[in-house]
């Protein structure tokens, strides 16, 4: 799960820093994608009733 944006002082939103990913850990997202996919869809299809 992502995590939230921490909140400053004055009430605005500060953005996270990106993290830098290897080639390897790239292709290695993309393969598992589908996978992780059907479980965030089912998680939005569950929280809607």
């Amino acid at each position: 799960m992502a995590r939230k944006p921490e909140k400053i002082e004055e009430g605005k939103m500060e953005q996270q820093k990106r993290m830098k990913l290897s080639a390897k850990e790239a292709l290695r997202r993309m393969r598992a994608f589908g996978k992780r996919r059907e479980k965030f869809i089912a998680a939005i299809r569950e929280g809607k009733d």
